[in-house]
């Protein structure tokens, strides 16, 4: 089954940007909605979610949320 594009999921969301979408994961999994977490990275192809991966990396996050979403993959 294709993936959805990244701006896809974000409009479905709400969002007019990518970076919106993934501060969105950012914050979900540091308020603990880990079922949401996983169900939303799971929906993202696999190029973006090594690009939301260098974006944890390049952002202020804690570094459990990077551990969290690679261990995703």
């Amino acid at each position: 089954m294709a993936k959805k594009k990244l701006i896809t999921l974000a409009k479905e969301l709400d969002f007019t940007t990518e970076q919106e979408y993934f501060d969105y994961l950012i914050d979900t999994r540091l308020n603990g909605q880990f079922s949401a977490c996983k169900r939303l990275f799971e929906e993202m192809s696999k190029k973006d979610k090594k690009y939301f991966l260098y974006y944890i990396q390049a952002s202020e996050s804690p570094k459990a949320v990077y551990d969290y979403y690679f261990n995703l993959l």
